[in-house]
C-alpha cells in the first residue's frame, strides 16, 4: 500500500508497485537461486520478502529503491530482541525532501539515497510496535512491525 504525502492511499501506485515487486522477485529468483523467499501474511500489502538464512543470527531484508516506485518491499515483521539488517539498494539517486531514508526509533540517522551505493542499517528492536520507514522529514515510505 502506498501512502502519498497527504496520507491518502494511492491505489494506482500500490497496484503498480505490487506488479513491479513480483517482476523484481522473479528476476532475483532467476539471478540468485540461493535466496529463499516467503510471503508475510501479516503484511498489509502481502508483499514478498527475502528471508534470512537459517544459520545467521541477523535477519536480513533487501529493499530496492527507485524514484518511480519508492521502496519495495515496504513492510516487514520482526521480533523484539532480534537483530535486523536492512539493506537498501538504490537503483536511482533520490532528490528533494525524500532523498534520505531512516527508521525513527530503530535507526535515527537519515541515510542519503545515492544510485549504486548500498545503505546498511543494523539494529535490534527492544520494544514492540510499528516503526515507520521515512525520509528525514518524516514522510512515510513503509513500516517495520516489531512483535
Amino acid at each position: 500500500m502506498i501512502i502519498d504525502e497527504c496520507n491518502q492511499i494511492n491505489y494506482k501506485r500500490t497496484k503498480t508497485m505490487k506488479k513491479s515487486t513480483l517482476n523484481i522477485i522473479t528476476l532475483l529468483t532467476i539471478i540468485t537461486p540461493t535466496l529463499s523467499f516467503a510471503t508475510d501474511q501479516n503484511s498489509p500489502a502481502n508483499v514478498t520478502k527475502k528471508v534470512a538464512s537459517q544459520n545467521s543470527s541477523v535477519k536480513t531484508f533487501t529493499i530496492l529503491y527507485s524514484n518511480s516506485k519508492n521502496i519495495a518491499p515496504n513492510s516487514f515483521t520482526v521480533k523484539t530482541g532480534e537483530r535486523v539488517r536492512l539493506e537498501v539498494n538504490p537503483l536511482d539517486t533520490a532528490s528533494g525532501c525524500m532523498n534520505t531514508i531512516m527508521v525513527p526509533g530503530l535507526w535515527d540517522k537519515p541515510e542519503p539515497i545515492i544510485k549504486g551505493k548500498k545503505i546498511v542499517m543494523e539494529f535490534t528492536p527492544q520494544h514492540a510496535g510499528s516503526y515507520k520507514i521515512t525520509c528525514a522529514m518524516g514522510i512515510n515510505r513503509g513500516v517495520i512491525v516489531v512483535k
